[in-house]
């Protein structure tokens, strides 16, 4: 066994002991659960409980190599199990052959660490720098997955970089949604003191076969929605309490874990000259989303990145003042799930 991963992320030495919870052959789903000690050959270090930021860290993990293709068709591919469930020993052997690539020789001093190392990482007991680059070069993992584990694992994501379960209640839906978010990044243009328009960019992934609809929520003040790619516009409906949406039709239904962009834009009217916010919401996970506001003519006196409980009424229940660069102001998120985001600003 390694010395690095003697150490729990950020502490000394570990106590060794003579069992372990992790079984070769164990499958678990991808959320981070407690499992029992169990007889096992070797000796290995164990903690009670790890740090936050490991344990952040292998939920994360887990996550992605259950929920993004590539890296689920990649350790899938290693075991004749059909499940759901994360395969730990399927993981193990990614890494293992992306080892034997790298270096013939190392098979032989961690193949027999591996399963081990695998289970105690996306479990988040014990996490070492070297075996969260097994992971992220195994999986050949993209450059915003890598900086994002990064982060996590140096506890350098801010609050806002992970928002969840904001919404007071959930409005009415004229459907459910059958796609999860990807890449959104959008754009508010408000000029002299107006809204005038919203243009998106957005990136979705089929969670199931036969998506030929994204439903546009949009606000209630937008004169014209335009469609620029992707796919063309369907029907307009009104529902929750309030709520605008209009179904764009794909350009050609997708089948489960299947992509597609679009781009979109909403045109305002003079009605939308009392807005002083805007607002995203999410249900479904939503990640990588990119929004800004840009001023032009007049600018506010003060702006704000404001977190709400629902999509029309109420204040902000977290918010923080922002600064302009070039008379604009952005935001990035990670992810967001069952929330609504966006800016407010003042004149």
């Amino acid at each position: 066994m390694s010395h690095d991963d003697r150490r729990a992320h950020g502490g000394g030495l570990l106590p060794q002991v003579a069992i372990h919870p992790c079984h070769p052959e164990a499958q678990f789903s991808f959320a981070p659960m407690s499992l029992q000690s169990a007889p096992y050959s070797l000796e290995v270090p164990v903690v009670a409980q790890s740090e936050p930021n490991v344990r952040a860290t292998g939920a994360l993990l887990s996550r992605l190599l259950a929920e993004s293709p590539p890296y689920r068709a990649r350790w899938r591919a290693r075991t004749s199990r059909a499940t759901g469930k994360l395969n730990q020993s399927a993981i193990a052997k990614v890494i293992e052959d992306h080892l034997w690539a790298e270096d013939p020789g190392a098979t032989e001093r961690t193949a027999r660490m591996l399963k081990d190392r695998v289970c105690r990482a996306l479990t988040g007991r014990t996490l070492s720098h070297e075996t969260l680059t097994w992971f992220v070069e195994a999986f050949e993992m993209t450059d915003t997955d890598r900086l994002h584990l990064r982060e996590v694992y140096d506890g350098r994501h801010t609050p806002t970089s992970e928002i969840a379960h904001t919404l007071r209640s959930r409005r009415e839906m004229i459907r459910g949604q059958r796609h999860r978010t990807m890449n959104l990044v959008e754009r508010y243009d408000v000029t002299d003191g107006r809204l005038s328009v919203r243009r998106t960019v957005h990136t979705i992934r089929a969670i199931e076969d036969g998506v030929d609809i994204y439903l546009f929520n949009h606000e209630p003040e937008a004169s014209r929605i335009d469609v620029a790619y992707g796919g063309r516009l369907g029907q307009s409906h009104e529902y929750g309490g309030g709520l605008r949406s209009v179904e764009i039709e794909l350009d050609r239904p997708l089948r489960k874990d299947e992509t597609t962009a679009l781009e979109y834009a909403a045109a305002f009217d003079r009605r939308s000259a009392g807005l002083t916010e805007v607002r995203r919401a999410a249900f479904a996970r939503a990640e990588n989303v990119d929004i800004a506001v840009e001023f032009s003519g007049r600018v506010p006196r003060r702006v704000w990145w404001c977190v709400w409980s629902d999509h029309l009424e109420g204040s902000p229940v977290y918010e923080e003042p922002v600064e302009f660069v070039n008379s604009a102001t952005r935001r990035f998120v990670r992810s967001m799930e069952d929330t609504v985001v966006g800016f407010r600003w003042e004149w």
